[in-house]
């Protein structure tokens, strides 16, 4: 979930081995991991969370999106499906992991 929204959906192997929404792929790469030294550093989520009184246009984690282009900023995303039993809320998920092998 992302400002009170759902933004992508799976089992947890899936969402894990193949984040299709930045939102996902930023907590992942957030957190400690345990097979790598411990002053490996993490790499945050730029940004702040939106108000949630005064959502901008658009997907709401635009602003903090390293994926973003124009159309992310006018329209909402919906959730729809990626993979089978997979869905996403952006409208580059299936373009996420070609683009975030190669930013």
């Amino acid at each position: 979930m992302y400002a009170g929204k759902i933004i992508e959906t799976g089992t947890a192997v899936e969402i894990y081995h193949n984040p299709r929404h930045p939102y996902t792929m930023g907590l992942l790469n957030s957190v400690p991991r345990l097979d790598e030294a411990m002053k490996t550093k993490l790499d945050p989520i730029e940004g702040l969370p939106p108000d949630l009184i005064d959502l901008p246009p658009g997907c709401s984690f635009v602003p903090r999106c390293k994926f973003a282009y124009e159309r992310c900023s006018q329209e909402t995303p919906e959730l729809a499906p990626v993979l089978d039993g997979h869905h996403s809320a952006c409208w580059r998920a299936n373009e996420l992991t070609e683009i975030s092998a190669n930013p």
